[in-house]
């Protein structure tokens, strides 16, 4: 638990997983994360709702320099560098950015310094709540984007189910413009959706796209793929134990050996690939152990019960991509199941006799 200021935390290659709410308004999801060149936030809005931030965190003992690029749904906005003091940290509005704005790309690129930074993305109409989530950044653009955990939300409404709304919101922030198609994977199998397969995006500013698959209240993942460097995410319209809520669901990294502490939070595991193959080590609160393997085709899901501390990846195929969803009382959040937290080393400082003598 934490009021306000970012903290440090010393944990030894594990990656802790965040879980930040305000209660019986929005709930959201992160993980700790080391220090990072570069990052790219798809997700958030500059308009009259807006009432997201973004935070540099500079962990380093000197001044930090970084530099923060905007795209928006006309193209590239000015850019801004901004100072922060060592060891301290700084909140920029997100609405100041590029104001006006309904769909956002920022782009974090550290120039000097220790910085990480994170994205909130709280929206509200004059009193109303509209809800809130966490955008998780992603490291680089891609050639191909796999996002593996999407809630797919049915409400009823009367005699009717209603399935809600997903976005797909993608930028090829290069000078040509990008060729992509995508690949849905899910519990029916995969498969393209209508009007999504040789879809050409404008290089430059950011396209929004429907995604509406047609299925099953569940979870599902997709696939992007491009002739291009590019970053998306998904927007999805969610209801977590009879609250609305909203939630971005962002890309991970193929999956590796590594560890998450995941103490209060019992997520859901969601694993897509070609063929899903996997080993997790689950430790639980009072120290005893458990081996889960997980097997599928396109998709497959672990839900991780009460008490589980820590989770290990011990073992991951080739093609592999997992995140986590929670659900409670205040919302949805999503975390991808990429490794945050890195062993950092430094040099020690050589004696020499010149420093003695004069």
């Amino acid at each position: 638990m934490q009021s306000k200021a970012p903290i440090i935390i010393e944990s030894q290659g594990a990656t802790p997983v965040v879980w930040q709410i305000r209660k019986g308004v929005w709930a959201g999801s992160t993980i700790c994360s080391s220090l990072q060149t570069e990052q790219w936030f798809v997700g958030g809005a500059a308009d009259v709702t807006s009432k997201g931030k973004l935070i540099l965190v500079n962990s380093g003992l000197s001044a930090a320099t970084v530099d923060i690029e905007v795209w928006n749904e006309i193209g590239a906005q000015p850019a801004k560098a901004l100072t922060i003091k060592a060891n301290s940290y700084l909140e920029v509005g997100v609405d100041s950015l590029a104001p006006g704005s309904q769909s956002l790309v920022i782009k974090v690129f550290t120039r000097a310094g220790r910085v990480t930074s994170y994205m909130i993305d709280e929206r509200g109409r004059g009193l109303r709540a509209l809800g809130g989530d966490l955008v998780n950044f992603a490291p680089k653009a891609s050639k191909e984007v796999f996002i593996p955990a999407i809630p797919h939300t049915v409400r009823k409404v009367g005699s009717k189910s209603v399935e809600l709304p997903h976005t797909l919101r993608i930028l090829a922030p290069g000078e040509i413009d990008a060729r992509i198609t995508v690949s849905v994977y899910s519990t029916d199998g995969s498969f393209i959706p209508a009007g999504l397969e040789g879809k050409v995006i404008k290089s430059g500013s950011v396209a929004t796209l429907d995604l509406n698959p047609n299925l099953p209240a569940s979870k599902f993942g997709i696939r992007i793929s491009s002739d291009e460097p590019i970053v998306a995410s998904i927007f999805s319209q969610t209801i977590s134990e009879g609250k609305s809520d909203f939630i971005w669901s962002t890309a991970a990294a193929e999956l590796t050996q590594s560890n998450f502490s995941v103490a209060g939070l019992a997520p859901q595991l969601i694993f897509i690939g070609a063929k899903v193959k996997a080993e997790l080590v689950l430790l639980f609160n009072n120290g005893k152990r458990k081996t889960v393997r997980v097997n599928g085709e396109d998709i497959a899901a672990v839900r991780i019960p009460d008490g589980v501390r820590s989770i290990s990846i011990t073992e991951a195929g080739k093609g592999i991509y997992g995140a986590g969803l929670v659900a409670t009382k205040s919302g949805y959040g999503y975390f991808p199941l990429t490794a945050g937290s890195v062993l950092t080393k430094s040099s020690v400082p050589m004696s020499n006799i010149r420093v003695l003598t004069p």
